[in-house]
């Protein structure tokens, strides 16, 4: 079961006593999103600061589009720009 990286808990969403903003993160899966557990990529996250889904670093995937391209051309990340 993935856990919240500043708390532990198995929780999505609000309530993170430890987080800079208030929300469970759970980064160390690289197949869901970051804030709500999804698969999805893209816009329509019920937790993330940006409505975007993020997801955890692994998969050598881009976090934000699930893509294997480096560099300039992800149509989800806020710089444009690929994050693995």
């Amino acid at each position: 079961m993935s856990k919240c990286k500043y708390c532990g808990s198995t929780a999505y969403g609000k309530g993170c006593p430890h987080s800079p903003d208030k929300i469970h993160e759970h980064n160390e899966d690289g197949s869901h999103c970051e804030y709500c557990g999804s698969t999805a990529y893209g816009k329509g996250c019920p937790h993330s600061p940006n409505k975007t889904h993020r997801h955890g670093h692994g998969n050598n995937k881009c976090i934000w589009c699930g893509s294997t391209s480096k560099g300039r051309g992800c149509i989800h990340s806020p710089t444009k720009i690929h994050e693995k």
